[in-house]
């Protein structure tokens, strides 16, 4: 095997085991998170959960604001990829797709999705930003990202004839119908199934996006 080529399988060895480490302390970090607390769920529990040393937790994430803000951004995008939610295969489907409501059927079937991964770690975002004074900065950083998805979604419904009503319309409605709060209200307190759930979702961006 030529020394490049060598280089690079072993490169590619090691950029693979990072990602399959990395992905090990987001699904700890979420099962810890979401079964306790912020305060109670400490690094050294995320790396025993994930049998890695608490130094690579360390090395990876740096401290627990950001291994709390890179698990909920896992859970947004289903892995621990850092490529943004508007560039993946989803939205880019969702924004190719010629007809109106399939297009709000499609964003509702991803949204909800989303919402299952999400809904279990809001309760951990809202004790740490009350709890942790220093977390106020990663709160403000997971709301830009939240901003800027909303955006994306918002021309990814828009279609081909763009969007009909004005952009921060547009973005605040998103904002609220794609809250987890909505969908724990609507799954949990009133019972609806996610098939329902999603049904209503579809037709709420139809009526209040779309159209």
């Amino acid at each position: 095997m030529a020394k490049g080529v060598k280089r690079a399988y072993i490169s590619a060895q090691r950029e693979a085991q990072a990602m399959a480490t990395q992905r090990s302390i987001l699904d700890a970090a979420l099962r810890l998170f979401s079964a306790s607390s912020y305060t109670a769920t400490t690094i050294q529990a995320v790396a025993d959960e994930a049998g890695v040393a608490v130094q690579t937790v360390y090395a990876v994430f740096g401290n627990k604001r950001e291994l709390l803000r890179r698990t909920l951004e896992a859970a947004v995008s289903g892995g621990p990829a850092e490529e943004p939610l508007a560039n993946g295969p989803d939205i880019q489907a969702i924004t190719a797709e010629p007809d109106p409501r399939r297009r709000a059927a499609m964003d509702a079937a991803l949204s909800t999705q989303i919402s299952r991964r999400v809904a279990p770690i809001m309760r951990v975002l809202r004790e740490a930003a009350a709890s942790d004074p220093g977390f106020a900065a990663t709160a403000q950083a997971i709301t830009a990202q939240r901003r800027a998805d909303m955006v994306a979604a918002a021309e990814a419904l828009a279609g081909p004839d763009g969007l009909a009503k004005d952009l921060e319309d547009t973005v605040g409605t998103l904002y609220v119908l794609y809250s987890p709060d909505v969908f724990l209200a609507l799954t949990g307190d009133l019972g609806w199934s996610l098939e329902r759930y999603e049904r209503w979702l579809a037709e709420m961006l139809y009526r209040a996006v779309i159209t």
